[in-house]
């Protein structure tokens, strides 16, 4: 079952080229970029493996320790000890190094370059975080257990993991401004897709948004763009339930009213 998979020879990036992580805020074409949070899912994660083994004869062995690794329902019982630790580039392949832009997510401010855009966290609800500190009531700031800060880097048993779902809901965490303070488990294809879509869709919600958006747009694309919004189905890919598909199109009607009226406005 693994062999197939590793004689594919999944390649690494060219220099110049590596894939758009999905890090960072604001609007822009990057959103719209096919490859957009690309270095997020598990293709990359391969990729990092591979680029990361520098001989040869290893690279099939640590595609294969991957490829098993990823089926262990909490990676904090991959922790082997000081002595057996697992290289990094193996917490790498099954880590994301920082934070992901959940801005999307988020809810609506009065800050207008900071406002979320209030989707369901969907299928991203229960992606795995992890962090060496995620609870403010300890001393010490919350890491990525990737980041350079950490002792060893790589994930201790002693580690915490939480869930994208939690995150809202918590507050006063202390943070480390160079990681974020957690790694997220690589996306699944069906997760990408939806963090993908989603960061779309509050792309097109900031070109409706006439107090930050001055560029002129074309309302009949973004109506074409919204249509194709409207009937995002993770089931198409993982056939998983479609948690908070009700506020998904409460959002896309909301845009198609927005986009009418400018339209209407546009025309002569």
């Amino acid at each position: 079952m693994i062999s197939p998979w590793t004689e594919e020879g999944v390649p690494a990036p060219e220099a110049g080229d590596a894939p758009s992580s999905g890090h960072g805020h604001g609007h822009g074409h990057a959103r719209q970029d096919g490859n957009f949070g690309a270095g997020l899912g598990l293709a990359a994660g391969a990729q990092d493996v591979v680029r990361r083994t520098y001989r040869e004869r290893d690279k099939e062995h640590d595609l294969r320790l991957l490829a098993m690794a990823r089926g262990v329902s909490d990676l904090r019982s991959l922790e082997m000890g000081r002595s057996g630790m697992l290289p990094l580039a193996m917490w790498e392949g099954l880590l994301v190094p920082g934070p992901l832009d959940l801005l999307p997510f988020g809810p609506s401010s009065a800050d207008r370059w900071r406002s979320g855009g209030c989707l369901p966290p969907g299928v991203l609800g229960q992606a795995q975080i992890y962090a060496t500190n995620s609870d403010p009531k300890f001393e010490g700031r919350g890491n990525s257990p990737l980041c350079r800060h950490t002792r060893v880097r790589g994930l201790a048993a002693s580690d915490d993991l939480l869930t994208m779902a939690d995150l809202p809901a918590r507050d006063g965490w202390d943070w480390c401004s160079e990681c974020g303070g957690y790694a997220v488990r690589r996306l699944t294809d069906t997760q990408l897709s939806y963090y993908r879509a989603a960061h779309r869709l509050h792309d097109i919600a900031g070109q409706l948004d006439e107090r930050t958006h001055r560029v002129p747009v074309d309302p009949d694309a973004l109506l074409k763009q919204l249509d194709e919004f409207a009937d995002w189905l993770p089931g198409e890919h993982e056939g998983c339930d479609w948690d908070g598909s009700w506020r998904w199109r409460e959002v896309i009607r909301d845009l198609r009213r927005k986009a009418g009226r400018k339209r209407g406005h546009a025309a002569p």
